[in-house]
């Protein structure tokens, strides 16, 4: 992707737990699964699942998937299974608010998604949400950590001031010691993490909303610099 042109304001969005609720997806998903594949085929999926997260240091639902058919003898169920998640109803579940503050953020700067995941699974399930739809799909960053990437993200999106807006405290904390002032983090507290005091780290966020719709009352001026809990 060539840069964008340069803007004042650079709004970076993530999106699960931020702009969809991948707790409830991945919740559904799970009672899906085990409809499908009885017990022992549920916890050999999951067990796969976390086999290949620390195996390639991201989820993949695609590797996962190929893992699991390998080693499964109904090959039709894990056909079904592969269906299941590649057509999952991720659109079902955007928050309410995502859309209205994807909007009131474009009138304020340029907003993109920056998401962490594998570069298979992860554009699609967040095209099958409708959220590159809502960016365009020129907008839509993945990595497989963002937090090391900053340096590129600024290439492909330039801009005086950036904004973080992300459910895990301790990555916008991350992100604030490397760019410092030239970013405002945001931190929404939706999804488990954002309620695991493990999770937290210093330095605090700027801005602290409870649902990403909260974005809708803020305004250009406290995200240039503002700090404001909502």
């Amino acid at each position: 992707m060539n840069a964008k042109p340069h803007r004042d304001l650079v709004f970076l969005l993530d999106v699960d737990n931020t702009l969809l609720d991948n707790d409830k997806a991945k919740e559904d998903m799970a009672a899906k699964l085990l409809d499908i594949l009885g017990k022992d085929g549920a916890e050999r999926f999951w067990d796969l699942y976390e086999e290949v997260r620390k195996d390639l240091d991201v989820v993949s639902y695609p590797e996962t998937l190929t893992r699991f058919a390998k080693s499964w003898k109904d090959k039709l169920v894990a056909e079904r299974a592969a269906d299941l998640i590649n057509n999952w109803p991720y659109t079902s579940y955007v928050y309410s608010g995502t859309l209205p503050a994807i909007r009131h953020m474009e009138n304020m700067g340029e907003v993109a998604i920056l998401s962490d995941g594998d570069d298979d699974y992860q554009p699609r399930k967040i095209a099958n949400a409708g959220l590159a739809d809502a960016v365009g799909p020129d907008d839509l960053l993945i990595y497989t950590h963002k937090e090391t990437c900053f340096p590129e993200v600024m290439q492909r999106m330039p801009g005086d001031h950036y904004v973080l807006v992300d459910d895990k405290e301790r990555l916008l904390a991350l992100a604030k010691e490397q760019l410092g002032s030239k970013l405002t983090t945001v931190w929404v507290r939706q999804g488990k993490y954002a309620h695991d005091p493990k999770q937290y780290r210093k330095p605090d966020p700027d801005i602290t909303i409870e649902t990403i719709g909260d974005i809708c009352d803020l305004s250009k001026q406290d995200f240039l610099g503002l700090k404001r809990d909502a």
